[in-house]
């Protein structure tokens, strides 16, 4: 009875850990380029969701997206700032993830603004 429940424990456990990672990213890396302070930011908040990050492409290497993200606002005087994030799949140039988060007073720094995109991105 005993060696029938360790492995169903460990089968749980295991499934908890990669259900943090949306199901259209599962099997991807994610391409970040840290050449400033929210991408560095970015990569550190994704990493720590479980999602795989590689500073550049690598031949082979099987599925991956690049991350592209923004700042947008609409034109006028009181409109809220967005910073946009898109996953784009290197290969075939489909967006396979996308989140967005307004930008206000509780989002002042890079690091804050990482982890809101990532978990509007994998909630």
């Amino acid at each position: 009875m005993t060696r029938v429940v360790v492995p169903a424990c460990l089968a749980v456990v295991l499934a908890c850990g990669a259900s943090r990672v949306p199901h259209a990213l599962r099997g991807y890396n994610i391409l970040v380029e840290e050449k400033d302070q929210q991408s560095v930011e970015l990569a550190r908040a994704m990493r720590e969701q479980g999602i795989k990050v590689r500073p550049k492409v690598r031949g082979g290497s099987g599925p991956t997206a690049a991350l592209i993200y923004f700042t947008f606002s609409d034109p006028g005087p009181g409109q809220p700032l967005w910073l946009h994030i898109r996953l784009a799949d290197t290969r075939s140039g489909l967006i396979v993830g996308a989140a967005t988060i307004q930008l206000d007073s509780l989002l002042t720094t890079p690091r804050a603004r990482a982890v809101a995109a990532v978990k509007a991105l994998a909630p």
